[in-house]
């Protein structure tokens, strides 16, 4: 007999397998200041010194998942000089605040880590940990921050851990909002603050916030977040309203007694109102409400599972289409769920299979800017891309679509990485059509990191992105196969795409530009081995990356020049680690054929590198830098493998009237 939380988790972990890696166990490691710390192997270290900007040691997070292991399922900070015993958890035996020079017994700024595996404490395993700098750094939805200053009582950078759970959540009982002069505005243990007309000092216990400020973008105004409380055996939340100015509110609903317009001069008030039911019997939680999100942007997109209150928190007034500020939406989720399982990737009856590759989108969660475009085209920035790509899926009908980095701007366009996520990945979605993504050197640059990124994308209809081992360098490294059509043999794997995460920059400046790790090459081996049958080799294969390796620039192969179709507008900006090997492992590998990638816009070459095509995608959105202007139009490539994988075509798409083929070529 299972208990029946285990028996909940299980099912949970069975429905969410294998795509999903959970943490399954966690390492500190310390060293002494300045010193390089040990990597723990197998596991993934967070990139965060725990004591950065102090004198004290350096503490390191390592994470690890291992599907034969039971999963993590919460975690929490104490605050003592010593650790103590508490039933149900585990602590990790090494002070977060750890210098090694001193000799008193005691610290009393020490800080320890603790974590459970007890599914009656909780059931929802832990996906991700991150770290991030700041004394009020945004989260993306679902993290929990936990409420200790990693660095408090000793100086250094504000840092703060974050964590996410994958799974229902219990419903939410009571929602309330708080005004402040900053965006430090919490409501978690004392608190004392001050307003224009108050100075009060309150206790404040259980309560979540809501990410993001609700006047953002408002010059004179307070800071307003919403936080709300899930309360054991206390009626759920069941509906929600915006009241406007003078509008009459609902009767039998709950007022939230703050202004969410507080402080502006627009001059009227939006109020927030919540339903309660009592009594309410096990199916009335179960589609209570369990979640709230606000994104920004006039063009937000509602995502799988949630429902959109639509009006701007940020409006003028009743009837009023114009914004005071950043255009802002509430949502809320009701009972968890997850889109249908995507089915596997298939060849044609005529044994082809198409693949769209869309390269360099840089949206934005607002409007977005048009950049060296035709002045004799009309452009309204992201709506502009977003209509090429809904041409482009009506012409091409692929099989997938796979966007291969810089999906999202980073040069401060962007201040919902969410909301711009969901943007991009929308005229995919709504015509039902597989895709995969990774990212490139852009996409974490705004409020969420790869991995807050990659919660989001998880749980996306038709998406079949991958996180990929955990312990490997980089988030997006993964395979998937296509399966044959015609073959008598069940389930023949005949094709396969990998994808790589390519990473951002080699080192803090920016000056230069990273490359695939060795660990990543050793996983590619691996699992290329994996897929040889019977002495044979394995299937052929495509690679997609976002920054183009080395070998790209290697136009000429001793006094001859290497084959090339289509054009080099700009230098290729790869890593200066041009012994990094990874062509060379591509090829020790036998499968990888051909390569795709993006990060140079105005480059849309094919060039034959000692039997391996290394192609670029050619940039596609208007948002970012391009050559429009130059009479060079935006483009997409499209890859079409056919003979259930033993032979690769491609060619182009240019986004003109007519989306006119260029450089139809095979490959192999």
């Amino acid at each position: 007999m299972i208990y029946k939380p285990l028996l909940g988790l299980c099912l949970l972990l069975q429905s969410l397998a294998p795509v999903i890696a959970y943490l399954t166990h966690i390492e500190i490691t310390s060293c002494v200041k300045d010193a390089v710390c040990p990597t723990v192997p197998g596991y993934k270290t967070v990139p965060v010194n725990l004591n950065l900007g102090t004198d004290k040691d350096s503490i390191y997070l390592h994470l690890r998942n291992d599907h034969t292991s039971q999963p993590i399922t919460d975690v929490k900070l104490v605050q003592t000089p010593n650790p103590t015993d508490i039933d149900g958890w585990t602590v990790i035996d090494v002070n977060l605040n750890q210098d090694s020079r001193l000799t008193e017994p005691l610290d009393p700024n020490a800080i320890w880590l603790y974590y459970t595996r007890n599914t009656t404490i909780s059931n929802r395993p832990v996906t991700s940990i991150v770290v991030k700098q700041g004394s009020h750094p945004e989260s993306g939805v679902g993290f929990r921050r936990l409420p200790i200053d990693l660095n408090a009582g000793v100086g250094g950078e504000h840092l703060y851990l974050f964590y996410h759970q994958e799974g229902p959540v219990d419903a939410i009982t009571a929602i309330t909002a708080m005004s402040c002069f900053s965006d430090d505005c919490y409501m978690e243990g004392l608190h004392i603050w001050f307003t224009l007309d108050i100075h009060a000092i309150h206790y404040f216990q259980g309560w979540e916030r809501v990410p993001k400020d609700l006047n953002e973008g408002v010059v004179v105004g307070f800071r307003v977040y919403l936080f709300y409380q899930r309360e054991k055996d206390h009626p759920p939340v069941t509906d929600i309203v915006i009241i406007l100015d003078d509008q009459t509110p609902p009767e039998g609903y709950t007022k939230v007694d703050v202004d969410l317009n507080r402080g502006t001069i627009r001059g009227a008030s939006i109020y927030l109102y919540y339903k309660v039911k009592e009594d309410a019997s096990a199916e009335d939680r179960d589609t209570a409400i369990q979640e709230l999100a606000i994104e920004y942007g006039d063009a937000a997109v509602t995502p799988y599972g949630w429902n959109k209150i639509s009006v701007d928190l940020n409006s003028k007034g009743i009837g009023s289409s114009e914004g005071f500020g950043e255009p802002t939406f509430l949502f809320y989720r009701r009972a968890y769920s997850v889109p249908d399982k995507v089915e596997p990737l298939k060849f044609r009856p005529n044994g082809s299979f198409k693949i769209l590759q869309l390269a360099d989108l840089h949206f934005s969660n607002n409007r977005g800017i048009c950049r060296d475009v035709s002045p004799d085209t009309p452009c309204q920035g992201d709506a502009t891309t977003i209509t090429t790509i809904e041409h482009l899926l009506k012409s091409e009908k692929p099989d997938l679509v796979v966007f291969t980095g810089d999906n999202i701007d980073g040069t401060g366009g962007v201040n919902d990485a969410r909301a711009a996520t969901l943007k991009y990945s929308q005229p995919v979605i709504e015509q039902k059509i597989p895709w995969a993504m990774i990212f490139g050197n852009h996409d974490d640059e705004n409020d969420l990191t790869r991995e807050e990124l990659f919660e989001v994308v998880r749980n996306m209809p038709y998406s079949v992105s991958e996180e990929g081992p955990m312990e490997i360098s980089g988030i997006g490294n993964y395979a998937l196969k296509i399966w044959s059509n015609q073959s008598q043999e069940e389930d023949k794997h005949a094709f396969t795409l990998y994808f790589f995460d390519s990473h951002a920059y080699a080192n803090p400046e920016k000056t230069e530009y990273d490359i695939i790790k060795p660990d990543q090459l050793q996983w590619y081996l691996n699992v290329s081995q994996s897929f040889a049958k019977d002495h044979q080799a394995p299937p052929n294969a495509i690679a997609f990356f976002h920054i183009p390796i080395p070998e790209y620039g290697n136009f000429e192969k001793g006094n001859r020049k290497r084959p090339i179709l289509g054009d080099q507008r700009e230098t290729v900006s790869s890593s200066r680690k041009s012994d990094a090997g990874v062509l060379a492992t591509f090829k020790k590998g036998g499968d990888i054929r051909a390569t795709g990638c993006g990060h140079d816009h105005v480059n849309d070459y094919c060039l034959d590198v000692d039997g391996v095509s290394l192609c670029y995608g050619g940039g596609i959105g208007v948002n970012g830098y391009g050559a429009g202007h130059l009479g060079w139009p935006r483009r997409a490539r499209v890859w079409q493998i056919e003979d259930e994988g033993a032979t690769i075509r491609t060619w182009k798409r240019l986004d003109d009237d007519r989306l006119s083929m260029l450089h139809y070529q095979t490959l192999f």
